[in-house]
């Protein structure tokens, strides 16, 4: 059975009928639960805002000790009254296990060795509202989160969904100890070494470390600064925006395929408040080309391609 392609993707469950009633056994085994991963689902989100460890480990006690019990009666044949059972309650395990990974959103860069018991580690990206953060060291000793290649300070929901995505990955890491598979030993090391070092980027997770550039430097065109900011301020992204700075010299044309001009383009940078000092997010700003040489009303064009730190 290939327990990696369990790990990412849904899996099949067959019920089969005389099965225990689902309150007789944990319910990631029972019958009613075999076809619907909806409240696996919910469980591994309640796993990230939980911080009752006892009441998990009561549940994993009695999910392995009807596991063990069910490994012990196929192991005895095909003569034992819940045989059929039981190697469906197994089949059932897998898939809550695999659908428990399936819904953990983490990148792991880096190596696994399993015959050495080595794993090295470049990064791990972990998802936060509206972007996404990395986890990686910047002197080969100290973890820090990043932006591209500037250290962060994370807070608020930034830092609450890093924090619940870390104790989701505790809990499912938690639910696969013990798990011999080699592939489960290989997620299981993944996982535990983005573990770790979010842990480290968290103990470091402070105002003092965050990386600060020079504000840029306006352009010969940053006259369109105040039409700017006001598009920008139109936005749901950058609605609180307090300035913009257009760094360019002169427009960039943009035509189509067929050498019509289309728009004329010029890059700028939005500055937002933080709770300590500023943020600039790199924005792209318009005019559609109207015929005969000229051009219609600045617009917001674009927004992404770049984001630091600025005092």
């Amino acid at each position: 059975m290939n327990v990696i392609r369990m790990l990412f993707a849904a899996s099949a469950v067959f019920c089969l009928a005389g099965s225990l009633a689902a309150e007789e056994i944990p319910w990631p085994l029972a019958e009613d639960y075999s076809r619907d991963s909806r409240r696996i689902d919910e469980y591994v989100k309640s796993l990230g805002t939980t911080t009752n460890s006892k009441v998990v480990g009561e549940f994993r006690k009695k999910l392995r000790a009807r596991v063990e019990e069910d490994k012990k009666i196929v192991a005895a044949g095909d003569k034992h009254p819940r045989y059929e059972q039981a190697k469906e309650e197994l089949r059932r395990y897998d898939v809550f296990l695999g659908h428990m990974g399936q819904k953990l959103y983490f990148i792991f860069k880096g190596e696994v060795d399993l015959k050495k018991n080595n794993v090295t580690f470049d990064y791990a990206q972990l998802r936060i509202p509206q972007s996404s953060v990395r986890v990686k060291s910047m002197d080969g000793k100290n973890v820090y989160f990043f932006f591209g290649d500037e250290r962060v300070y994370l807070e608020g929901e930034d830092l609450k969904e890093v924090q619940k995505q870390f104790r989701q990955l505790w809990y499912t890491l938690y639910f696969l100890q013990g798990l011999d598979d080699p592939d489960f030993k290989k997620y299981r090391a993944m996982a535990d070494a983005c573990l770790r070092y979010t842990s480290m980027a968290m103990k470091n997770n402070k105002p003092e470390n965050v990386d600060y550039k020079p504000m840029p430097k306006p352009g010969k065109l940053n006259s369109l600064a105040p039409q700017a900011l006001a598009l920008a301020k139109k936005s749901s992204s950058h609605a609180d925006a307090v300035a913009v700075v257009i760094d360019a010299d002169d427009w960039t044309v943009e035509r189509s395929k067929a050498g019509v001009i289309l728009r004329r383009k010029v890059g700028g940078w939005v500055i937002k408040p933080m709770k300590r000092g500023k943020r600039a997010f790199r924005c792209q700003f318009a005019q559609p080309y109207t015929g005969n040489g000229n051009y219609g009303a600045l617009i917001l064009y674009g927004i992404g391609g770049g984001q630091f730190n600025v005092k």
